[in-house]
């Protein structure tokens, strides 16, 4: 079945919100047996993650084997081809300047009031726990995105785990690249319990990232407040927006990028431009059956993709919004000038030479990014991810008489009058 066109302005209410809605994982299916699995690490620590090792990932490898030494990480470089290290080398490079330009001053200070001084510190996360997916495919890219930004901030230990199946050469190279401290073949429900509880073997952290299937997703749900987590990401997405300028098999090998991902992946043609809709639906007929992952790609289009035409480009651009995409690639005359008017997205892509899989690979932005409509609220992984920032103030005596009446007002309109007090004792106004 051809990905469907619809018409926006005869859609019902309906269907427009199952077109915003998309792939959603249901993580309260799963959430009984992923707690069971994180109370049982809890308790019984590596003997646990040993038990589900065998179930899972089909290996029996006692705890002294999850871990994978800096020396064999190192020494992974040169196990690849000339040309992946030299790949790998400069999306190296170009993530770490990325993130380099988004570090923030150490410290700012500014005079509030004579004798009043208020400002912030920003300090980096004590250590971070990477999750790096290893089971349909190789990720070194994740290790980069993930490793690289905590390197940047400053953060001191740096976990990585990933699935036994996902010890790849190109990985562990990355992970050394990226500054990885600990790396651990445990993948799943596991691996995110044993660092967010800790385990004889591998140490607990104060943040857990990175992607992964439902029960990765729920398993982080489940911990948060334990430990910090970055986001809740789901299937990827792309939105490509576009007008009568853009060429429909250059929208089409983007849609069809994003689609070979996963059976759930949401790929959106969003247009004022109905003839290139059409356009478009029979170039991926042409060129998805010479794509390798062709069965993946068709079963999400079919499932979750579509071919919006709108009445105006204004309304186009407010579909997007409301959709709020994980990608955004937008093809048009000036993309430049549709830009003040994104107000959610994860990554935007400004014009037909500006590829989605430039970001994943090579541009140096960060290729993990909100999806399922966390972009109206969330940001991609960063520097800032890292990072907490530390208020701080200072006062002398004449600053404080100086906001002394609005201190002790306002502490007993609230009814604290202990706060009030601890003003007046310091101005020998008694209690």
């Amino acid at each position: 079945m051809p990905v469907e066109i619809y018409r926006w302005e005869a859609l019902d209410a309906e269907t427009r919100q199952r077109l915003l809605m998309r792939a959603r994982a249901d993580l309260q299916q799963v959430l009984p047996e992923v707690k069971a699995i994180l109370e049982d690490v809890r308790r019984r620590g590596d003997a646990a993650v040993l038990d589900y090792m065998r179930r899972f990932d089909g290996v029996d490898w006692p705890p002294e084997r999850w871990r994978v030494s800096p020396e064999a990480m190192a020494a992974a470089w040169e196990e690849l081809r000339p040309e992946v290290r030299e790949a790998l080398r400069r999306e190296a490079e170009a993530v770490r300047r990325f993130h380099k330009a988004q570090r923030e001053r150490p410290i700012w200070l500014m005079e509030m009031a004579p004798g009043v001084i208020a400002g912030q510190i920003v300090r980096p996360l004590d250590s971070a726990g990477l999750y790096i997916p290893g089971g349909r495919a190789v990720y070194p890219t994740i290790v980069h995105a993930l490793g690289i930004p905590a390197s940047v901030a400053g953060v001191r230990r740096i976990v990585a785990c990933t699935p036994p199946a996902g010890r790849h050469p190109a990985v562990l190279a990355a992970a050394h690249a990226a500054g990885v401290t600990d790396f651990f073949l445990v993948g799943g429900v596991a691996a995110i319990a044993a660092m967010a509880y800790g385990t004889e073997t591998i140490p607990r952290v104060d943040k857990i990232v990175g992607p992964g299937n439902i029960y990765v997703l729920a398993a982080k749900a489940l911990v948060m407040g334990e430990v910090a987590i970055d986001m809740l990401a789901g299937p990827t997405e792309v939105i490509v927006l576009a007008d009568e300028t853009a060429r429909p098999d250059w929208v089409a090998a983007e849609l069809l990028a994003q689609a070979e991902h996963d059976p759930q992946t949401s790929c959106l043609l969003v247009t004022p431009v109905e003839p290139l809709a059409h356009a478009v639906r029979q170039e991926i007929e042409r060129q998805g059956p010479a794509l390798p992952r062709w069965a993946i790609a068709r079963q999400a289009l079919e499932t979750y993709g579509g071919l919006i035409v709108t009445a105006d480009m204004e309304t186009a651009v407010e579909v997007c919004n409301a959709y709020a995409p994980e990608h955004l690639a937008i093809h048009t005359r000036d993309p430049w000038a549709i830009l003040p008017s994104i107000r959610h997205a994860g990554s935007v892509f400004l014009g037909p030479w500006s590829a989605v899989a430039a970001g994943d690979y090579a541009t140096g932005t960060n290729n993990t990014l909100p999806t399922s409509a966390w972009a109206r609220v969330a940001s991609s992984v960063s520097v800032d991810t890292f990072v907490k920032k530390i208020e701080v103030e200072a006062l002398t005596e004449e600053g404080l008489r100086h906001l002394a009446p609005v201190i002790t007002t306002l502490a007993e309109v609230e009814g604290l009058h202990a706060h009030a007090a601890s003003i007046r004792i310091r101005l020998r106004e008694g209690l």
